[in-house]
């Protein structure tokens, strides 16, 4: 079902996938799957490595499933009351399988059911907190800059004035 299929993730990622394992009796049986495929296919890059277009958690991302209309959600680590819609929990099924993948990677959804598993492809990244955070970086960096704000024509070896 998941061949060939790699699976990246920063540190943080990985421990909160490891977290999730050793509480693994709360999570649905196709989650477990998924989970025990992401932890043996686990590519571990540090936050500030990690490609601009790929699935982290806290990613906005369209995704879509099969044939359906795209969707829209962010990757968040559990269930975001007021935010219904908007957010994909690393507890279901598609929230795990969306991380760790890149723009146009695709992944094969296993049912509780047995029946023909549904095909998850990621559109686009959006937005991805790593890279957002490199840019800010990069541009605080830009603007500290040394300028000249006063300089005096002065000796200096010359004794000064006084009065």
């Amino acid at each position: 079902m998941w061949k060939n299929s790699k699976c990246t993730l920063t540190s943080k990622d990985l421990a909160i996938l490891e977290t999730m394992h050793d509480r693994r009796h709360m999570l649905a049986d196709p989650v477990r799957q998924v989970l025990r495929h992401k932890l043996d296919t686990a590519i571990v890059v540090f936050c500030e490595d990690i490609d601009a277009n790929l699935v982290t958690l806290n990613t906005r991302l369209r995704y879509r499933i099969g044939d359906s209309q795209p969707q829209t959600a962010i990757i968040t680590q559990g269930a975001m009351d007021g935010m219904v819609g908007q957010c994909l929990s690393l507890e279901t099924v598609r929230g795990l399988a969306c991380l760790g993948l890149t723009e146009a990677a695709g992944i094969s959804l296993p049912r509780q059911d047995g029946s023909a598993p549904d095909r998850l492809v990621v559109e686009a990244i959006l937005f991805q907190p790593e890279a957002a955070r490199r840019d800010r970086l990069k541009q605080q960096l830009a603007r500290r800059s040394l300028r000249l704000v006063h300089s005096v024509n002065t000796d200096i070896d010359a004794p000064p004035e006084r009065f």
